[in-house]
């Protein structure tokens, strides 16, 4: 057996085999999964605006107008004026100065979090960030130290910070909502740490961005140091990322941020489509998606809990059901289909050793009556497995 297909082997042993299965409709609130119908609780169309006929159509326009394709990299053939016209939105849409595209959340971290952690002489990141901020330091490693605090351990943080206190001051990494957990970072009490220490902030709202106005500002402790990274493919319903931040940021990652350089850049009906995305935030009419967003998770952890399901620490959207081994989670996940729900497992390596788990996604496009099904059919799940 050569080396790649015994690690597969070795995988599926260990009950940690993945596979790709095809979905139709995705990602709307019900999907086609082998032949059944599902409820989607594994969607990150958070708000419900994939196909939002105000982004489809600014999709098109792009498209028709400017073609299919950007041309190259930003730096090369690529730059269209559509990037900058999207720029500039973002800037208004998180005012620290300026703003940079980036073609997904994953090229985002992987570049900013070597390319700003060199030039401020060390990295603290939440044990919890997202792989693409494991595999940020990974590559920064060789160049700069990192350190890792406890999730959430402002006490943990700060004493790392006085032990190393970096020359430049610092990169501190940590994300508003975290993907796995569904809880949100002490921004108010992390920005005042940032006010004492002074230094750099990376703060993450993949899953947070247009769900919970308002909230990222809380982390805004000295803005002048402060970075966003957010994802349009999520809750937004479009594709690509972007970093926000004070006025030197995009020249400093347009010379020194290696993902961004050379990579081709976002074509244009991606660009119109995020335009739309922006627009559609900014709707007065359009309000009613991240308060009914919050209604709905809101009832899911109440129902949930009541059904003495485990959710760990989820304050939000994101609602992780421990069941403790890939075994167990895969077993759940499969009841579940048999009764229309599509909800797969989570198993390490995604998560830690022990975590296995189901995470459900509740959505704007949910109704109360959709998540006491869903809590009726786990809650039987659950019960009935040995």
């Amino acid at each position: 057996m050569n080396p790649l297909a015994a690690a597969v082997q070795a995988r599926r042993e260990d009950g940690l085999y993945r596979s790709l299965t095809p979905l139709l409709h995705a990602p709307a609130k019900f999907i086609q999964r082998e032949g059944v119908l599902c409820l989607n609780c594994a969607s990150n169309n958070y708000l419900d605006l994939a196909g939002h006929p105000r982004i489809v159509a600014k999709a098109r326009e792009a498209l028709e107008e400017d073609g299919s394709g950007s041309g190259g990299s930003r730096l090369l053939g690529g730059n269209l004026p559509l990037h900058e016209i999207l720029e500039s939105a973002i800037s208004k849409f998180r005012p620290l100065g300026s703003a940079l595209l980036f073609n997904s959340g994953f090229q985002a971290n992987v570049t900013l979090v070597p390319a700003l952690g060199e030039a401020l002489g060390g990295i603290f990141a939440d044990k919890m960030c997202h792989a693409s901020v494991a595999e940020g330091l990974r590559l920064a490693s060789s160049s700069v130290n990192f350190h890792r605090f406890r999730h959430n351990d402002l006490n943990h943080l700060e004493d790392l910070l006085k032990k190393h206190q970096p020359a430049g001051g610092g990169l501190v990494v940590t994300e508003t909502l975290f993907s796995m957990d569904g809880d949100f970072a002490p921004l108010s009490d992390l920005a005042g740490l940032q006010r004492r220490f002074g230094f750099w902030l990376l703060l993450d709202e993949a899953h947070s961005v247009g769900g919970y106005p308002g909230l990222e500002t809380q982390g805004w402790g000295m803005p002048e140091r402060t970075v966003m990274m957010g994802t349009f493919g999520k809750a937004l319903g479009s594709f690509g990322a972007y970093a926000a931040g004070p006025v030197e940021l995009a020249e400093y990652l347009i010379n020194f941020g290696r993902g961004f350089i050379f990579s081709t850049s976002l074509p244009p009906a991606v660009l119109g489509a995020n335009l739309g995305a922006l627009e559609t935030l900014d709707d007065a009419e359009e309000a009613w998606r991240p308060e009914k967003l919050q209604q709905m998770a809101n009832h899911a952890r109440s129902v949930l809990k009541a059904r003495g399901l485990n959710l760990g620490t989820s304050q939000s959207h994101i609602l992780p059901i421990h069941l403790g081994t890939p075994e167990k989670a895969a077993r759940i996940s499969a009841k579940l289909f048999d009764t229309g729900i599509h909800a797969p497992a989570i198993r390490p390596p995604t998560v830690p050793e022990g975590s296995s788990r189901l995470r459900l996604n509740i959505t704007a496009a949910f109704t109360e009556a959709d998540v006491d099904r869903l809590a009726d059919a786990l809650s039987m799940a659950v019960e009935s497995d040995p």
